[in-house]
């Protein structure tokens, strides 16, 4: 027992006095840290939009009556244009009642009352058919929407060019690592580390003001709109082991 007793402390004192030396032989590895970047300007292929109609009247019924007649008026505008069924869908409805407003001088029981209803519907469109960004505003404010939402543009498949972006990143990274490596007389032996950073597109939105809309309600004119393209950005840290050139 004794024995055995001996031999474990002379192995532990043994392992402890390998592990500081071990310690000691470690040297940090020279490296380079860079950062290569991408900033790709990509044609939108895919337009975003939405339209709606707001109708108030004194009843539930006259209100949803009238703001359901409008849009059906509007969808059917809208095919008419060129726009499928598969490009829209609703996005919002709404049925509020409307109460009345505190008077000046109002009595100590004077309590708000419904004094009518508001009824609001939305239609959310997405289609690739970029050239009838005007004419599905015009159609359907002719046809009583008097309510136009987000407008704006982007990819159908964004992953496809945010991988583009990561590929010129890289790459960029990589040529001016060595340049740099050149330049300071010492050669790139390996890629320690690799880290994205950002990659993501960038949707290009349209304004789209209110007065805009009553200017085309009174005139009935399409808006030139142009789609323009998407920024796609991509930013990748890299470290590379270096050492003196030969």
């Amino acid at each position: 027992m004794k024995k055995t007793l001996t031999l474990g402390i002379t192995l532990l004192v043994f392992l402890l006095g390998l592990h500081p030396a071990t310690a000691a032989d470690e040297k940090p590895l020279p490296q380079l840290r860079l950062r290569g970047e991408a900033d790709l300007q990509v044609p939108a292929d895919r337009l975003n939009l939405s339209l709606g109609v707001v109708t108030d009247a004194a009843t539930v019924d006259e209100a949803l009556g009238s703001n359901s007649k409008k849009m059906e008026a509007i969808i059917s505008a809208l095919k008419k244009t060129g726009l499928q069924s598969k490009d829209y869908q609703t996005s919002r409805f709404n049925i509020q009642p409307q109460w009345s407003s505190r008077p000046k001088q109002a009595p100590s029981d004077w309590r708000p009352h419904i004094v009518g209803y508001r009824v609001s519907s939305q239609l959310a469109i997405h289609t690739e058919k970029l050239e009838l960004a005007g004419k599905l505003i015009e159609s359907a404010v002719s046809s009583g929407a008097n309510e136009v939402g987000a407008i704006y543009f982007d990819l159908s498949d964004p992953r496809r060019y945010r991988a583009q972006a990561i590929e010129t990143a890289a790459a960029n990274a990589r040529a001016d690592a060595q340049v740099m490596a050149a330049a300071a007389g010492v050669k790139i032996l390996r890629v320690l580390a690799l880290n994205l950073d950002q990659a993501q597109a960038f949707p290009r939105d349209e304004p789209f003001s209110s007065g805009m809309l009553k200017s085309m309600a009174a005139e009935a004119a399409a808006p030139p709109i142009e789609s323009g393209d998407i920024r796609v950005r991509a930013t990748i840290d890299m470290v590379c082991e270096i050492a003196p050139a030969q």
